[in-house]
């Protein structure tokens, strides 16, 4: 048995015109050979090349005619050599030639082991190797273009230039105390605390993109909020263009919060249509407006929709007040009718009809332009809730050593935390990470990735 060849089928089960199997490892071309045969010639094949085949038994029967593609080491995906079979794309055709390739000696790959194989290897850091699965779970093109300058290395680049700062303020130290006889100026605590601060500002500066992250991650949460009746259920099928939620004239049809997911000029929009809200109602409406002021406290934008074709209620009116320090817009449905309500104060308001499509258009751009303020103007986001909870420790580590140096500890003190922040930080990049950690991680991984 080849022990370092692994071998897994990369493309997703199921019909489809073809599929992928990969073998990785230094005997990965030798294994390959005792199953492929070429149509015409000897194969002795050179890399980055193609080749036209079949994958045969053990008897020389063939399984499936193929593309065999060789990648040398260290120029492919793992950092070792690496052979991929195209074959016709079928579950059944592609678990065959994987079982045949384990007769020749490999050995099933786990999941995530082709990337784990790849950071062993030094191809990519782990912050990358998590970027794999962010660009494989991409739901919207803002997710996408952060997991490719994920992948690309940006984060690993901000880190190092973090890693740098703290190393500077850790060698100033370590020097003072290695050398404390050398004919130098002495060391005060204020030059290390300025260091240090530098190293500070740069990590706020990543974690402040972490709510922006969480809306790449998850997408932005917008709460249709309203008393009963007021058309919320009718305006979220609208935006969601499917029929998700029932629509009726009987108030309080809807007692559970509905969840739909649109993608919007590349952005994530989360919304959700909740139980109208209103004083009174039976035991299962009443746990529906439960939900709906959970998710009214957790959402990003909260659409207060309010009937334009009546005059107001009292729950408009109570509505109108428990929002006001949310961040909302009030929405003004069914405008096709002849309008009946008036708006106390100064409200900004945009009027909607879910039967004519009056001012959806002007909603959805609404709600994206709400989206990019949370987002702000940031080049990248920090998704990962690994990454964020690490450098939230890098930053308390920092601000500890920081406070040290401020109140004059001796610097032996403060080296301790600048230490603790350095390997917070390189649990991220994986310059410092145990083998559970990085185990957990890859088995989030698909096998064949």
């Amino acid at each position: 048995m080849y022990q370092d060849v692994i071998a897994a089928i990369a493309t997703p089960p199921g019909e489809g015109g073809i599929a992928v199997v990969r073998l990785s490892g230094e005997l990965a071309l030798a294994v390959a050979k005792k199953c492929f045969r070429r149509r015409r010639g000897r194969f002795s094949p050179k890399p980055w090349r193609v080749y036209y085949g079949e994958v045969c038994a053990l008897g020389g029967e063939r399984i499936d005619e193929c593309l065999l593609t060789y990648f040398r080491a260290p120029h492919s995906y793992t950092g070792e050599d690496v052979v991929e079979f195209g074959v016709h794309g079928g579950s059944f055709v592609a678990g065959r030639v994987l079982e045949r390739l384990l007769e020749c000696g490999a050995a099933l790959a786990a999941p995530g082991e082709f990337t784990k194989r790849a950071f062993l290897n030094g191809r990519i850091d782990l912050a990358q190797a998590e970027a794999v699965i962010d660009v494989i779970r991409a739901s919207s093109d803002l997710a996408l273009r952060n997991a490719n300058l994920h992948l690309q290395g940006s984060l690993r680049r901000e880190i190092l230039e973090i890693r740098q700062r703290l190393l500077g303020a850790l060698a100033l130290v370590e020097a003072h105390l290695d050398f404390p006889d050398l004919d130098a100026p002495l060391l005060t605590h204020s030059e290390v605390e300025a260091e240090l601060a530098l190293a500070a500002e740069n990590l706020d500066s990543l974690v402040a993109t972490a709510r922006g992250g969480r809306v790449v991650r998850e997408g932005f949460r917008v709460a249709l909020i309203g008393r009963p009746n007021v058309g919320k259920s009718s305006l979220f099928n609208y935006l969601a263009g499917q029929e998700r939620a029932i629509v009726t004239s009987i108030a309080g049809t809807t007692r559970d919060v509905l969840e739909v997911t649109i993608n919007h000029e590349g952005l994530l929009l989360k919304l959700f249509d909740t139980a109208g809200l209103r004083a009174e109602g039976d035991f299962l409406e009443r746990l529906g407006m439960e939900r709906t002021e959970q998710t009214m406290e957790q959402a990003d934008f909260v659409l207060l929709l309010i009937d334009a074709s009546e005059e107001l209620h009292a729950e408009d009116l109570s509505l109108l007040e428990r929002t006001a320090n949310f961040k909302r817009h009030i929405v003004l449905t069914k405008s096709d009718l002849p309008p009946r309500v008036v708006l106390p104060g100064e409200n900004a308001w945009l009027g909607v009809s879910a039967h004519t499509g009056v001012g959806v258009h002007e909603l959805r751009e609404l709600i994206a332009a709400a989206a990019r303020v949370t987002l702000g103007t940031q080049a990248q986001f920090v998704t990962n809730i690994r990454h964020t909870s690490a450098l939230s420790k890098a930053r308390l580590a920092t601000e500890t050593a920081m406070c040290a140096a401020k109140a004059g500890w001796e610097l032996e003190m403060v080296v301790i935390d600048v230490r603790r922040a350095l390997a917070f930080l390189g649990e991220i990049t994986g310059d410092d990470v145990t083998h559970g950690l990085t185990d957990e991680i890859f088995a989030q991984f698909c096998i064949g990735k």
